[in-house]
């Protein structure tokens, strides 16, 4: 008898574990649905920022990536954009006075436009893992070296007249830098300076003789003189068969700002990019079925030298005194902004 009670507390023992094993897989196949959604609502809010108002009062750079819209607080964006734009081997202070000129850039696009996009700043940015590619062993130095060139001149910009500019930038002149003056006050419509409407006011040319120094102040190209003659008819420049000479018409500090071919005429800006030569100044001559194209100097010449700032750095000037030397009439200033 006491077997048989205790056969059958056995049977309804079984029989209540499957009736919760039933009830608990028949609640778990009810709540998968909202179990999903809730972690698949997780990881998007992880992964992608949405946009909202701008709450703490900081200047931000908005960065659209494939999972998203950023906010990046300028100073941030700041680091990237100096890593992109100035060799890591360069001096601090030519390090804070490009800083300076990248903030300058930022803060005028804001002023005339609130929120900036990426896009829109017209500046490169490597991010933390680009730098790390990038600098290699030599990363946590380097990064040190420049969050602290953007640290120690926050909210500092180049000003005219009490505007924030915009000032350009390049990496070693034919040996001067070129006057905004004559380059603006000529038809010169590819010269791509994006809003340096004021550069024929404030941008003067600055001797740099010790650029003529520089590993890479010559540099040579050479051009198959069919190919030549092919690329510039593409672009409505035209050689007459017979043969003709090229007039190069050039600025004070030797850059080309246009060549003419009877009818024909092109920009100077236009033709290097065409070549993609490193530069503007340049010559050319004939041989043995080729065109060879020699330049001096690396970027467009006009406003900061970095190479030439860098060398000015090298004898004990700071960050402020080399702004001053190419930038003679813009002043620095502690400027904020707040987007809205």
């Amino acid at each position: 008898m006491q077997e048989n009670n205790q056969e059958k507390r056995a049977i309804r023992t079984v029989r209540r574990k499957k009736m919760q094993d039933l009830l608990a897989v028949l609640s778990f196949l009810l709540l998968l649905p909202y179990s999903c959604a809730v972690f698949c609502g997780a990881r998007q809010e992880a992964a992608v920022e949405t946009l909202g108002s701008v709450s703490d009062g900081k200047n931000e750079i908005l960065w659209e990536k494939d999972n998203g819209i950023y906010r990046m607080p300028l100073e941030d964006f700041l680091v990237g954009a100096l890593a992109a734009s100035m060799p890591a081997e360069y001096r601090e202070e030519t390090l804070k006075a490009q800083a300076v000129i990248l903030r300058s850039i930022c803060m005028r696009k804001m002023q005339e436009t609130g929120l900036l996009q990426k896009e829109d700043s017209g500046l490169e940015c490597l991010e933390e893992a680009e730098r790390q590619m990038l600098w290699g062993e030599d990363f946590a130095e380097n990064e040190e070296r420049f969050a602290g060139a953007v640290q120690d001149t926050e909210g500092i910009v180049l000003t005219w007249q009490n505007e924030i500019v915009k000032p350009p930038y390049f990496r070693l002149s034919a040996g001067k830098t070129r006057s905004g003056r004559e380059i603006f006050g000529v038809e010169n419509g590819d010269f791509s300076m994006d809003g340096n409407d004021m550069a024929n006011s404030w941008c003067q040319s600055v001797e740099c003789p010790y650029d003529l120094e520089a590993a890479d102040f010559l540099q040579e190209k050479r051009v198959d003189k069919e190919e030549f003659t092919k690329k510039l008819a593409a672009e409505n420049f035209f050689l007459p068969d017979g043969g003709a000479k090229l007039k190069l018409t050039r600025d004070s500090a030797g850059y080309v700002l246009f060549l003419e071919c009877l009818d024909s005429r092109m920009e100077g800006e236009k033709f290097r990019k065409l070549f993609a030569l490193p530069s503007a100044s340049f010559s050319l001559r004939e041989e043995a079925g080729e065109i060879i194209l020699q330049t001096k100097g690396v970027g467009h010449g006009l406003g900061f030298d970095q190479y030439g700032a860098d060398l000015l750095a090298a004898d004990g000037k700071d960050y402020m005194e080399l702004l001053h030397f190419f930038f003679t009439d813009l002043s620095l200033e502690k400027r904020s902004i707040i987007a809205e």
